[in-house]
């Protein structure tokens, strides 16, 4: 590949998202100390279980979604042939599945708050290949009109290739004005993170190292420093740690123990670390419930419509910028790509026929596409791609077409038929009338 050759090695690796590159790249960048004390970068923030929890539950949730590919007909939707679609929609390169390159591509806009896609394409320019390269490997030169190019560099910093816009499709994430390159939500939650791995951090020393037993220990007497430190290497051996804890506590020699560390419910320990997952839940628009099983949720009317919640208000903006973004490799304004959402908001198997009934009955689906949605294949014959709609409906404005129509003209009377009794060579005077005769009305 062109690719391959022109940037060289440490491109490969950012192009194959190889775990232990991304792992270097991420903590030998953007890794600061924050208030609480504790480092925070890409890679270590993944430790705080909400983070990993919600970066997951986004990605895992997009990247399972079918990816459909329409075109425009007349101004209608419809359905692009499979066998003609480009292969890259079903599968977006040789070594990477569906799956795990749009995964991967959620992840990177999770974490870095960019996305970088390399098109392989062939002689006539066409897409033939995507690759979803190392955030962190990549730097913007921001072009006088939008017109950026791509600088690709490699772990010491050194420059192994520039791309231009038709080579590297960037999608960027929360991105504020005058600045090309999108916004890191680990980096704008830096001291969050912190906060709930100093919270995690303090839970796993307080049970290492005792849960009451932590304080002074006051001697009457002036010990030796020997002395001392054996008394408290000793009270530290037989009472320290999970498995002596809440231990009986002997001191001789008039020695008294005095705790000065405060409980975990002075401290508000707990409510700390359940803050900490809400607010990180907050950070990626995830329903706190989702993250912390402690929350119960009182909205929605069921499961049903809280799922539809997760995925209007958290998936779809991820996946609306995805969408807008890799379409602009197809044919513009007439074909485009989809990831199909309904996949994930199946109702259950009564409720999903009804609402089939329902489209059928109304004529705006027909059995085979019905058939389809359920992976079914269509009816023989063609049987089922008729349309119907109940007979006692009409189109609105029809009942007032028909009284403006004009009234059907008279039909036309027939002559009467010739008596067989009449004599044919009588003439038939054109102005005699059909009156009797008045000097025969009295019958003579």
């Amino acid at each position: 590949m062109s690719l391959f050759t022109r940037i060289g090695h440490e491109v490969r690796a950012a192009v194959s998202g190889l775990a232990s590159d991304w792992e270097r790249g991420v903590e030998s960048t953007g890794s600061l100390r924050t208030a609480s004390g504790r480092r925070v970068s890409r890679r270590n923030s993944l430790q705080m279980v909400a983070v990993y929890a919600c970066q997951s539950l986004i990605g895992d949730a997009v990247a399972s979604l079918p990816v459909d590919h329409y075109t425009k007909v007349s101004g209608r939707k419809e359905n692009f042939d499979p066998l003609r679609s480009p292969r890259w929609i079903r599968q977006p390169n040789p070594f990477q599945t569906s799956y795990e390159f749009w995964f991967r591509v959620i992840i990177s806009l999770l974490t870095d708050g960019n996305a970088f896609i390399y098109t392989l394409r062939n002689d006539r320019g066409e897409v033939m290949a995507l690759y979803c390269m190392h955030p962190q490997y990549v730097s913007i030169l921001d072009g006088p009109l939008g017109d950026n190019r791509y600088e690709v560099s490699d772990d010491n910093g050194a420059v192994r290739g520039v791309l231009d816009r038709s080579q590297l499709l960037h999608i960027p994430a929360f991105t504020v004005p005058g600045a090309s390159r999108g916004l890191s939500p680990v980096d704008m939650a830096r001291e969050a993170i912190g906060l709930g791995l100093v919270a995690e951090e303090f839970g796993s020393r307080f049970f290492e190292q005792g849960t009451t037993m932590a304080g002074v220990i006051e001697h009457p007497g002036t010990p030796r420093p020997d002395e001392a430190r054996l008394l408290r290497d000793m009270f530290r051996k037989t009472h320290a740690g999970v498995k002596n804890s809440h231990s009986v506590g002997v001191l001789t020699g008039g020695a008294q123990f005095k705790p000065i560390t405060l409980s975990p419910e002075q401290a508000q320990f707990l409510e700390t670390r359940k803050f900490q997952k809400t607010e990180i839940a907050l950070l990626y628009r995830v329903p706190a419930y989702l993250v912390d099983s402690s929350v119960s949720s009182t909205w929605g009317t069921g499961i049903e419509e809280q799922n539809k919640f997760f995925v209007d208000q958290t998936l779809m903006p991820w996946i609306v910028r995805i969408e807008q973004a890799v379409s602009t490799f197809l044919l513009p304004g007439l074909q485009y790509i989809r990831f199909n959402v309904d996949a994930r908001l199946r109702a259950k198997t009564k409720d999903r026929y009804e609402s089939y009934q329902t489209a059928l009955n109304n004529g705006f689906l027909n059995a085979d596409e019905i058939r389809a949605m359920e992976d079914l294949a269509p009816l023989p014959k063609k049987l089922g791609q008729r349309y119907y709609r109940p007979l006692n409906l009409g189109v609105v404005g029809d009942d007032e077409k028909e009284a403006k129509q004009p009234e059907p003209p008279a039909t036309p009377t027939l002559p009467a038929a010739p008596d067989p009794n009449a004599d044919p060579n009588a003439q038939q005077d054109p102005n005699a009338t059909d009156q009797k005769d008045p000097q025969n009305a009295d019958g003579t």
